[in-house]
């Protein structure tokens, strides 16, 4: 999205949601929402992790300006979906999260996650935050926050860091190996890239240095309307198998028509411990997502014959949680 439009356009969104639905704050409800299809929530997001079978946890892009919940736990059904609103107990001195566009399990940490924000803003947040979730009271605790190193910086006229996908794989007992996906596709990044670090979980200090600072890039083949303007990653996942996949979309505005496709980017490979990854050099399109703006990837829902679920954000016509099956 032009960041130059970038308030302007957050405006109308919220005229529009407001004419069609009541608006949720960033608290916590006894009752699940029941998803219509006019609702901007109703299972579209931007990052999603898998946390059982049937349920996945969500983030959602709102900028720093907006009230709206910034987190939450879809439940599949086998006749409906529920979104329940997360509440965050605290967040940092910087205020709200702003821009969420990911989010990871921590291997070996049960019920902790990383949340990334996409970018900096004139030189402001850039943040990961680590939580626990606690769904029973459906709310998540801020355990701290850290901030990725500023390579280019956002304004209103121009684009800089853009990440939209994030993994985390194991490192040591207080730290984890942490995987940022550059979206690609402006001026300042105009490819995909894999930028890697650590994190330590316990002083809150995220280090990118050498080939992971500099990264490797990823090129997606596809359909694409206008290829120096795709976006090779907006998010990532790890399969049961250790396969890394990611999602690529396009959108000419945000009427779209919007273009998306899933692919194999990679795969894991827990015996080398300094870089637990392997990016494939040629990528191959396995997927191709017509109308829709995948911006969340996970893995599939039990009761459904798929390999993959996808959330969207389609701008002016909302979101959706769809099952997608993938011939492997």
């Amino acid at each position: 999205m032009n960041f130059k439009n970038l308030l302007l356009i957050g405006l109308i969104f919220s005229a529009v949601a407001c004419g069609r639905q009541p608006a949720i704050t960033d608290t916590p409800s006894n009752e699940p929402i029941k998803l219509a299809e006019e609702y901007m929530l109703d299972g579209g997001s931007s990052g999603m992790e898998q946390l059982s079978d049937d349920s996945y946890l969500v983030v959602y892009d709102l900028k720093t300006y907006s009230n709206g919940i910034r987190l939450g736990v879809i439940k599949v059904y086998e006749d409906s979906i529920t979104v329940t609103p997360i509440a965050v107990d605290n967040w940092d001195r910087e205020g709200m999260a702003s821009d969420l566009e990911s989010i990871c399990a921590i291997p070996g940490k049960p019920n902790e996650f990383l949340m990334s924000e996409a970018g900096n803003w004139q030189g402001k947040l850039g943040r990961i935050f680590h939580i626990r979730l606690d769904v029973a009271n459906q709310k998540a605790i801020m355990l701290g926050s850290m901030k990725y190193p500023q390579l280019h910086r956002n304004d209103f006229d121009i684009v800089g860091d853009q990440y939209e996908g994030m993994l985390c794989l194991p490192y040591n007992e207080s730290s984890r190996i942490v995987l940022l996906g550059e979206r690609g596709g402006t001026l300042s990044n105009p490819n995909g890239l894999i930028r890697w670090g650590i994190i330590n979980l316990n002083d809150k200090t995220f280090t990118m240095r050498g080939e992971g600072l500099k990264g490797i890039p990823v090129n997606v083949p596809g359909d694409w309307i206008d290829s120096e303007t795709k976006r090779s990653i907006t998010d990532m996942h790890i399969d049961a198998e250790g396969r890394i996949w990611a999602s690529a979309s396009q959108d000419q505005n945000d009427n779209g028509p919007f273009y998306s496709v899933i692919y194999q980017l990679g795969r894991t490979d827990l015996t080398n411990k300094e870089r637990p990854f392997v990016i494939f050099e040629n990528i191959v399109t396995t997927q191709a997502v017509g109308g829709f703006k995948i911006e969340a990837l996970s893995g599939p829902c039990k009761s459904i014959n798929s390999t993959h679920s996808i959330g969207t954000e389609d701008e002016m016509f909302g979101g959706v949680w769809r099952p997608v099956f993938i011939k492997k």
